[in-house]
């Protein structure tokens, strides 16, 4: 079913048409508004009073405009702030009841204010609410308009006659139920001037409805919509018909038009897949997309990640595709407890909100974007896709994110370790949601497209003079240098890996664990893999594990064994054989990864700073932006004065600040 073309605003009713039978909203139909809402603006229209029809859609959590008691109050349905009231006079509501029960004997009312309710003696007690004030009174108070007065037990035709002679609205939700209010308060009425607020004309407006109420707002929408089992002259009057409110109707008309409402910049049609098991992702689309990638998007490591994710985690994800194919990639992991303590909201936000709060965060499951591993997030692209287009994909991602967090009961969503330029993007995206943008660490990387004479003469004179010194105490052990994929000797460099975490104290380690992560690791990746491994005789003295994604090498992980002397083995495998052989091989550059600035960066290596966003997915965070923007400052002019004496020809500092 292909979604009408232009449509900015969706008005829907509640009961029975969004809401299930037993007055329930369905997961489903939560999902889908909170989908749609970052694509189009939301009206609920109801009978029903504020108070209630708030209480129904709590769980959806999507900005909108709520038209309730039949349109005689507009509210915010986030914030329940009244926009718009349009009262009957209680003087008028009493004549409606005198003249109505004179008539209709047997007829019952009942009033909706906005302080309270008010029944009739022998009014049942179905609209009697927990979250409502209400009374029994024997006649109309005097003090207070009317909102919206119903009544039972008096034929349709006498209420509508009553009704133009009062000269007031009459209108039915339910059968058997006559409800009347103010003129002008009514769900058509109010949507139009919900639509005039929002600057949205009524042909771009689709309405979902199932009783006679609804047949104004099905005269002002572009496009009327009924669900199956609606009342006869709401199915003549509808443009489609749908399926019912215990089917999900509208969710499934929902989700058609967001997916076919998401458009590139150029106004093609843009659709987003979820995969949830790695194996599931067509790998060749999702490796596709290599501009802004990293080794760590590429497709084997969905599959490490995957076989990594502790067993209360779960995975998600996403490709946007438009007529060309693929566009944009997310993934996206939700955890109930953190997987790494360098990814627990304790650590990453130490400093942004205060313990109390990052220690609840951790509490709650929360979302992390763009990857959870490598201390390395990426938002890959297809190659060459212009920036509005990308813009348009990565807010696409991000929105489908920010509903999948509120689906998995998160608290926090998080994009970790990623470039400034990426970091801004996402923060963009999710500009409704007051983002954080934090400055989380500090990545090396190494130009590798030169001679390494070029590299040489681009050093200072005293750092020509270490290089060469190393690399001549390196040629003067014998030790030789061969290059194999990590499969031929995951046995081999474990115990290498093993013997430095323990060097370091890294005491939850070992062998097992070394093992387990390099064999898992050379069943997805291995193709991608390079080791350099350095022997002394044939006794494997260290190594670098590193992984070719493009025209860039990203350096995993080394080892050594500390019973052999060191022959530079460490700035070999890790840097000079990197530039060496780089122009030769296409490669651009090799990622150092984190830490070890000083050694780093005194060889050649240029400093990256990472920052991370960081989303409250059901209130912002309670971050002041003047004091994150002081930490970011902080932690620059820190890293400034540790080590930009170390950056071969300086660092521009100022511009690593959002």
């Amino acid at each position: 079913m292909p979604a009408e073309p232009g449509v900015e605003a969706v008005a829907t009713d509640l009961d029975g048409t969004l809401l299930r039978s037993d007055g329930s909203l369905s997961e489903r139909s939560a999902r889908a508004l909170r989908a749609a809402a970052h694509v189009v603006h939301l009206v609920y229209a109801t009978a029903r009073p504020l108070r209630s029809a708030r209480e129904v859609l709590r769980d959806v959590g999507a900005a909108g405009d709520l038209i309730c008691s039949n349109g005689a109050v507009v509210a915010d349905v986030a914030t329940g702030r009244v926009l718009r009231i349009a009262a009957l006079p209680a003087e008028l509501a009493a004549a409606a009841v005198a003249e109505l029960t004179r008539r209709c004997p047997e007829a019952r009312w009942a009033l909706d204010r906005v302080e309270d309710r008010v029944l009739s003696p022998d009014w049942p007690d179905v609209l009697a609410s927990a979250t409502a004030r209400v009374r029994r009174a024997a006649v109309v108070p005097a003090d207070s308009g009317v909102l919206c007065l119903m009544v039972v037990g008096c034929p349709p035709e006498i209420g509508r006659d009553v009704a133009a002679g009062l000269g007031i609205g009459c209108t039915s939700s339910t059968a058997g139920l006559l409800e009347f209010s103010a003129p002008g308060a009514d769900k058509s009425t109010a949507l139009r001037w919900v639509l005039a607020r929002r600057g949205t004309t009524p042909d771009r407006a689709t309405c979902f409805g199932d009783a006679p109420n609804d047949l104004g707002m099905f005269a002002v929408a572009g496009t009327a919509v009924a669900v199956a089992g609606a009342a006869p002259d709401v199915l003549r009057a509808a443009d489609l018909i749908i399926a019912g409110n215990d089917e999900d109707g509208v969710a499934a008309h929902l989700e058609e038009l967001t997916t076919h409402h998401r458009r590139t910049a150029e106004g093609r049609p843009m659709k987003l897949t979820a995969y949830h098991r790695a194996d599931d992702v067509p790998g060749q689309a999702w490796d596709s997309l290599r501009e802004r990638g990293t080794t760590y998007s590429a497709s084997g490591w969905l599959g490490v990640r995957e076989e990594e994710l502790p067993a209360t985690g779960a995975a998600r994800h996403l490709i946007a595709t438009d007529d060309d194919g693929p566009v944009a990639g997310l993934e996206t992991y939700a955890f109930t407890e953190p997987p790494h303590r360098l990814y627990a909201p304790t650590f990453l936000l130490d400093g942004i909100v205060d313990e109390q709060r990052a220690q609840a965060y951790e509490r709650e499951p929360y979302v992390l974007g763009a990857g959870w591993s490598e201390f390395r997030g990426q938002l890959p692209v297809r190659p060459g896709l212009p920036a509005a287009d990308r813009a348009e994909a990565v807010e696409a991602l991000t929105a489908d994110t920010l509903t999948w967090a509120v689906d998995r009961g998160a608290h926090l969503l998080g994009y970790l370790f990623l470039p400034l330029d990426q970091a801004l993007e996402v923060a963009r995206a999710h500009e409704d949601a007051e983002p954080v943008v934090v400055l989380q660490d500090v990545e090396n990387v190494l130009r590798t497209d030169w001679s390494f004479d070029d590299y040489l003469a681009h050093l200072p004179r005293n750092r020509r003079t270490r290089v060469r010194r190393e690399l001549r105490e390196f040629a003067e052990s014998g030790r030789t240098i061969r290059e194999v994929e990590l499969a031929e000797v995951v046995d081999v460099i474990a115990p290498l890996n093993n013997a430095l975490m323990q060097k370091y104290g890294h005491t939850w380690y070992s062998l097992d664990r070394a093992l387990e992560v390099y064999d898992r690791q050379a069943r997805h990746l291995s193709a991608d893999s390079s080791v350099l491994l350095v022997e002394d005789e044939g006794r494997p003295a260290a190594f670098a594990l590193r992984y070719r994604r493009g025209d860039e090498i990203f350096s995993r992980v080394v080892g050594f064994d500390y019973d052999l002397p060191n022959r530079a083995d460490y700035f070999k495998v890790l840097m000079y054989e990197a530039v060496r052989t780089g122009a030769e091989r296409g490669i651009a550059q090799i990622g150092l990864g984190l830490g070890t600035y000083e050694a780093k960066l005194g060889r050649g290596a240029q400093p990256v700073p990472l920052y991370s966003v960081f989303v409250g997915v059901r209130e912002p965070l309670p971050a002041d932006p003047a004091a994150v923007a002081a930490h970011n400052a902080r932690k620059v002019d820190e890293f400034a004065e540790q080590f930009g004496r170390f950056v071969v020809g300086g660092a521009d500092f100022d511009s690593w600040l959002p």
